[in-house]
């Protein structure tokens, strides 16, 4: 994982424990990774809406978040990771090949 990416959960991971000491009782421990302050699944509409505004904030080009998924999983597939890996990622059960045939795209150089 890059250093980045783990710098980024670890902090996000402080927030959530600040977030379910100040909510306390009322905080639900779902699992999920993106939650709001309540421990509830957060809705992938906010999410796009949030990306979509990140994305306005520092002038890059608007970009469907559907489409970093494609992006991250032909990095990681250029990059070496084994099919097995990409399934995983992509939450699919079939072993790769259905991960790699959909997200995976040719490119010139990674």
């Amino acid at each position: 994982m890059p250093a980045t990416v783990a710098k980024a959960l670890k902090a996000f991971h402080t927030l959530q424990k600040k977030e379910r000491l100040k909510a306390g009782d009322v905080y639900v421990d779902s699992g999920y990774v993106l939650v709001n302050e309540l421990g509830q699944p957060q809705r992938t509409d906010w999410l796009r809406r949030r990306v979509y505004e990140l994305m306005a904030k520092v002038a890059v080009r608007k970009v469907q978040p559907h489409d970093a998924r494609h992006a991250c999983l032909t990095y990681l597939a250029g990059a070496g990771v084994p099919d097995v890996v990409l399934a995983a990622w992509a939450g699919h059960a079939d072993g790769g090949t259905l991960a790699k045939r959909v997200y995976v795209h040719p490119t010139a150089a990674i």
